[in-house]
């Protein structure tokens, strides 16, 4: 039996429904062939049509049904329509075609149609249950609360007070059973429902595979992805063809980030059914979680298209517009604001709308967005079983773990399984036994057996060298401690895993720190299989963590990110120096009212890289044209709650229009400076095949036009153009590169040495010529020559590494140790998280005796790998040779506790304790050193000279 009696509060987000209208059009069929129905539910949807078709003359409602549900299952809706629009026209009596026609005018948004077709069905069949859930739901999504909930409870009067039902009858019964278990928190419903409901489904009739889609869709609701995974794999064998389940296949990917496969589960969708409109719901949740907004939007236009009015669509459209226009809904004209009254009005408790453009908010990494619907969802409609979740998740990467522990707990009391808050109370209770560092700003979590190492150099990069530096720039002191957490592997989780969930409850997310104003959250750098500087992403993040503290939350993304850049205070990277010149010559750089977009949702990964630039540009730009007080200026304005537009007027005295045409004549001029940005051609292979056969007496043209057949594979024809451009012009060094690498295709590089020597212009080489033929020189042992080359390649293009990266493998293979430590230092510069360049340098600052830069490379080392024995050793060795005993002592301990086997260290830690003066100290390492190797010489003599006897 199922169970009224539970309170009627509850819930609207669940995943059945989105699904109930395509599973839900299977009629009884008392008198339809065994035969079509078989072919129908194994989805040999065609076969099934034609057997339909012969029952026309004699049961024409049920083929009339039994086409329109083939139809329907593929997409075709305005045929299914059609049909069953037909067959009322003779048969308006009958109450299974009138209630199916209300399903279908209900899952195309057509509520007023769907509304007569229902009352009309009713009166024709009280008991008819597609019409009853129809009603239901129309009651719903006009904010009839109370009348909903009754209705859901119809479906549980209906099944208590009979006993016979067929499989189509108990497929409505449990939509509305769950959905009223939903409103009224009655988790044994559940259990009924999967483990007796669909199983008699499924005894009535072992192909009715939607009773395997709602069981699966119940267990995915609750996050129990194996039980899941188990009904989808088994609706799926009984038929391959239902899109529904692929759909859903495609949702389960969705939880788990994976979004190639929820996209590969969703082509399977829409090749069988183009007009599923869950399945374009999800495909706009995979764009979304990719930040590609635009794409979205397309999708959910079509979307609308299927269902103009369903609030989850609208709301995840509300998300994007929001995101895209940068509008807030305050601002009546804004497509969000219409987009959210058009809604309200239609629905006053739209609490799914809001969940939905809440979740999109969240998906996107909105999250004050994200917590102001979440609170507008359950302020609407206080039944929501997931927004106080929801909005738990976001108060944590908000920082406000206290409340947010308060209500992820209530959640978790309602639904057990849901796994982001599952996620998130296992990261506070990992949280719980990590160990603390306190200083007298910081507050550091970490791993006390894995990561203590880090966390000690950690607590005082950010005490001694970032507060000091950054309090002082940004003129604010965060109150109280900054919390900083560490994660490292735990529970058979990796420490990405733990960072994850610690910010956004899933386990991935494409990042190694991240802040959101109050915490910082960092991946273990001993837990990366790539290296990276831990102390460039804890002093970016600390800027976030003032700034962010200092406005209110109210600075913009392209500000703080800017200001976090430019305190990292690294040279600008080469490829943002490509990325720059590149879109200042298509003219499609970011401007203040833009660049936000490109950290929120960039079309390409270039986006992201030029937001970042450009930002860090904005900032450089300020202080020199507006003076060392335009940063705070700047902040206060924003902390004073001003747009940017009127920010900039009030604090620099200027319009934006001015402001960002100076600074466009900034970028430029810094462009100007980048010799290698001439060389750059940004016409398509399309226009400037055009504009060869315009104008083919261009050597130019030619040439470029060789170089991307050549790229193209194509070598007759670029042999061809190539040779036209030196007919044009003999030395044209682009020509003689296209020839020259064709000469070595087949084996002749003393032709194309010739033909690259003849054509090099020293003045203004091109680069892909000089590259080759310095790279031939190489090849050859004429390390001479190669390094000329290579020099003149790298004071010609000083904006790309590769040049420096080849002198110094020159320099290394021709044992050039001083010009190597020169070169290899341009490229630290400019690789900040390469750790094997500057373990080099640190080798050879050793071996010049260089100590003062050998301990600057040391420590830069460890910045990027701290577990790195060696490193702390040759620290430990610069710093007793710079008499600074105390130090050195710490860096040999260090490096004895990574590697205890190295008893030479030992020795060298017990000098270091002699000269410090630390004699008891040495002699308990000496001592310890000869436990372990008893005929060691140097130990037993410095320790009688310690101990005489």
């Amino acid at each position: 039996m199922i169970n009224p009696t539970v309170g009627r509060s509850g819930v609207i987000v669940l995943f059945s429904l989105a699904f109930s209208v395509p599973a839900g059009v299977f009629a009884a069929e008392e008198n339809v062939s065994d035969e079509a129905r078989r072919l129908f539910l194994t989805g040999r949807y065609a076969e099934a049509a034609e057997v339909y078709g012969q029952l026309a003359n004699d049961r024409p409602s049920d083929a009339a049904l039994g086409l329109a549900r083939c139809h329907w299952e593929t997409g075709k809706l305005d045929e299914a329509e059609e049909v069953l629009r037909v067959a009322a026209k003779s048969q308006a009596d009958d109450a299974d075609l009138a209630a199916h026609r209300a399903l279908l005018a209900f899952a195309r948004g057509q509520h007023d149609t769907a509304q007569k077709l229902v009352d009309k069905t009713i009166t024709l069949d009280a008991a008819q249950p597609i019409a009853r859930w129809v009603n239901a739901e129309l009651h719903r999504v006009s904010g009839r609360m109370k009348e909903a909930n009754d209705a859901y409870e119809w479906f549980i009067d209906y099944y208590n007070g009979n006993d016979k039902f067929t499989p189509e009858d108990l497929h409505w019964i449990g939509l509305a059973a769950a959905q009223y278990a939903r409103w009224s928190r009655n988790s044994g419903q559940f259990r009924f429902l999967v483990n007796t409901l669909y199983p008699d489904v499924l005894e009535l009739d072992e192909n009715y595979w939607p009773a395997r889609l709602e069981s699966g869709l119940l267990f995915l609701e609750k996050y129990n992805q194996r039980d899941a995974k188990v009904d989808l794999d088994a609706a799926l064998t009984i038929n391959p063809n239902a899109a529904e389940v692929h759909a859903v296949r495609a949702m389960l990917a969705v939880q788990d980030f994976n979004i190639r496969t929820a996209n590969e589960s969703l082509d399977e969708a829409l090749k069988i059914n183009p007009r599923l409109l869950v399945a374009h719901q999800l495909r706009a949740d995979c764009l979304l979680a990719e930040l590609r907004v635009a794409d979205a939007i397309r999708i959910l236009d079509e979307a609308r298209k299927l269902n103009a009015v369903d609030e989850e669509t609208l709301g995840r459209l509300a998300a994007a517009y929001a995101v895209i226009d940068g509008a807030q809904e305050t601002v009546a004209d804004s497509r969000v604001a219409k987009l959210i009254a058009e809604v309200v009005q239609r629905n006053e408790h739209c609490g799914r709308f809001f969940m939905a453009l809440a979740g999109s908010m969240d998906r996107m990494r909105r999250y004050p967005a994200a917590a102001k619907y979440y609170r507008e969802a359950q302020r609407r409609m206080p039944q929501l079983m997931y927004a106080q979740g929801q909005l738990g998740l976001v108060l944590m990467r908000l920082g406000d773990e206290a409340e947010a522990r308060k209500l992820l707990d209530k959640s978790f009391e309602i639904d057990a399984f849901n796994v982001r808050v599952k996620n998130m109370l296992e990261v506070l209770d990992i949280l719980e036994n990590y160990a603390v560092i306190e200083t007298d700003h910081f507050k550091i979590k970490f791993d006390g057996e894995r990561d203590e190492i880090l966390a000690e150099y950690a607590a005082r990069y950010l005490e001694d060298e970032v507060y000091p530096e950054i309090v002082q720039s940004l003129g604010y002191e965060p109150p109280g401690k900054s919390l900083f957490e560490i994660f490292s592997r735990a529970n058979n989780t990796s420490g990405h895993g733990w960072f994850s969930a610690r910010m956004v409850g899933l386990p991935f997310i494409g990042t190694v720190g991240a802040c959101a104003g109050r915490m910082v959250a960092m991946v273990s750098p001993n837990d990366m299989r790539r290296s990276f500087s831990w102390a460039r992403v804890l002093r970016h993040e600390f800027v976030h963590v003032v700034n962010l503290q200092q406005t209110d939350f109210r600075i913009p993304h392209w500000y703080t990110e800017g200001l976090a850049v430019w305190h990292e205070g690294l040279a600008r990277p080469p490829g943002w120096n490509e990325v720059l010149a590149r879109r200042v010559r298509a003219d499609t750089l970011f401007d203040l009212d833009t660049i936000n977009l490109g950290f929120i949702r960039p079309k390409q990964q270039e986006d992201w890289t030029l937001a970042y630039c450009q930002a860090e540009l904005y900032v450089e730009f300020m202080l020199e044209r507006f003076g060392d007080d335009a940063i705070s200026k700047l902040l206060a304005a924003y902390t004073d709650n001003f747009g940017t537009e009127d920010a900039v007027k009030r604090c620099f005295g200027v319009g934006q229009e001015e402001f960002e045409k100076a600074y466009r004549e900034y970028v430029d001029k810094i462009v100007d400076g980048l010799p290698d940005a001439a060389q750059q051609s940004t016409r398509s292979f399309a226009e400037l095949r055009k504009a060869a056969e315009q104008d083919p007496k261009d050597a130019g043209l030619q040439a470029e036009l060789a170089y991307q057949y050549l790229q193209r594979g194509e070598a007759p024809t670029a042999r061809k153009h190539a040779m036209a451009a030196r007919q044009l012009d003999e030395k044209h060094q682009l020509a003689a590169y296209v020839l020259a690498r064709l000469y070595l295709s087949i084996g002749d590089t003393t032709k194309a040495l010739e033909i690259l020597n003849r054509s090099l212009d020293g003045e203004t080489p091109q680069k892909n010529a000089l590259a080759l033929l310095a790279g031939l020189r190489l090849k050859a042992g004429d390390y001479a020559e190669a390094e000329r080359l290579y020099r003149l390649g790298a004071e010609a293009f000083p904006n790309s590494p590769n040049w420096l990266k080849s002198l110094s493998s020159v320099y290394l293979k021709s044992g050039d140790k001083q010009k190597l430590t020169a070169s290899l230092a341009k490229l630290a510069k400019a690789d900040y998280d390469n750790v094997i360049i500057r373990k080099k340098l640190l080798e050879l600052a050793i071996e010049a005796e260089d100590f003062d830069a050998a301990v600057r490379w040391a420590n830069q080392t460890l910045h990027i790998d701290v577990m790195d024995a060696d490193v702390h050793a040759s620290l430990a060795l610069a710093l007793a040779r710079l008499k600074k005993h105390a130090r050195a002592i710490g860096a040999y301990e260090t490096a004895i506790h990574l590697s205890p086997e190295r008893d030479d260290w030992r020795y060298s830690l017990g000098e270091q304790c002699v000269q410090a003066g630390e004699k008891e100290k040495a002699v308990a390492v000496l001592e310890e050193l000869l436990s372990r190797e008893p005929e060691h010489a140097e130990a037993k003599k410095l320790l009688e000279e310690l101990s005489p006897k």
